[in-house]
């Protein structure tokens, strides 16, 4: 792949041709052979981290989304077969594709309709690559201010540089960068009461929203970005909103409500914090969002 602009030379930060005319897959074209092959090599222990909550996962639901249903039942044969009822692809860990968002200004990613730009065409290669995770729960905890999973806290430019260098990680293009702001294991020590008050107020930790994050995103060369809160940014989200941006002009996937805890415990024990990482969307053409399916490999 030949050397990309960086953010400042991308005019109003918009990717739209970079990747060709009819490009669909955005910021997963630099998951190129190279990088995956490289990726490979991360693998050193063989253990495995599934990375996805359940399908009826985080419950109450959000966003006014009804409760997965499954019906398991017996076939003519007396076989078993089974079906879902108000199944969301975005409920659970999941990916946002780029049509869930419209940009204002410049609208859907490369000015593709959003039958083109669904998930399905992320399945065709599947997300693969060198996961990179940043542990913003523990490092935070480490400098003596504990991120609450509740709390609207900023994470800026400056925060994740030092993320990664406590972390010893070289940023490298490709990255499939992971964010863990302990959202998940808030939610899961949360009582119920608690946990009805998230329908309506997903308050928490996130990136900040301004251009600086989207130029360290940029140039750093990120293939995507997911996190274990309900946005990847901090929310509430304030006047400027990172999801248009990374999807409708950098065309980079946004995953959210991803189970990093085993994870991170694993990259703390041996501090090592980068992994092989794969990730299958449904092959759903036009779909707008689609479970996780994800697994880092270490």
């Amino acid at each position: 792949m030949t050397d990309l602009p960086r953010y400042r030379d991308l005019p109003n930060g918009d990717a739209v041709g970079l990747f060709g005319a009819d490009d669909t897959i955005g910021s997963l074209n630099r998951l190129t052979p190279d990088r995956v092959r490289s990726a490979a090599g991360l693998v050193q222990t063989g253990e495995r981290f599934g990375l996805n909550a359940p399908l009826d996962w985080p419950d109450p639901p959000l966003y006014d989304r009804s409760p997965v249903k499954h019906t398991v039942y017996r076939t003519r044969l007396g076989n078993r077969d089974d079906y879902l009822d108000g199944f969301y692809p975005q409920a659970s860990s999941q990916w946002d594709a780029f049509p869930h968002i419209e940009d204002p200004e410049v609208g859907l990613y490369n000015r593709q309709s959003p039958e083109d730009l669904g998930v399905g065409a992320w399945s065709e290669k599947g997300i693969v690559g060198r996961g990179v995770l940043l542990d913003a729960e523990r490092y935070f905890a480490v400098q003596g201010e504990p991120l609450h999973w509740r709390t609207p806290y900023r994470i800026k430019v400056d925060d994740v540089r030092s993320m990664l260098a406590s972390q010893h990680l070289n940023p490298e293009p490709g990255d499939i960068v992971l964010l863990r702001t302990g959202w998940t294991a808030g939610y899961q020590s949360a009582s119920d009461a608690e946990r009805a008050e998230v329908v309506s107020d997903q308050t928490s930790p996130g990136l900040a929203g301004d251009p600086a994050m989207l130029e360290l995103l940029w140039d750093w060369g990120i293939s995507a970005i997911a996190s274990d809160n309900v946005s990847v940014e901090v929310l509430p989200p304030g006047d400027f909103i990172l999801h248009p941006h990374l999807l409708n002009r950098m065309g980079i996937p946004i995953g959210e409500l991803w189970w990093l805890d085993d994870l991170a415990e694993a990259c703390a024990s041996d501090g090592r914090y980068d992994f092989m990482l794969v990730s299958v969307p449904l092959n759903l053409r036009g779909g707008i969002g689609s479970p996780a399916n994800a697994v880092a490999i270490r």
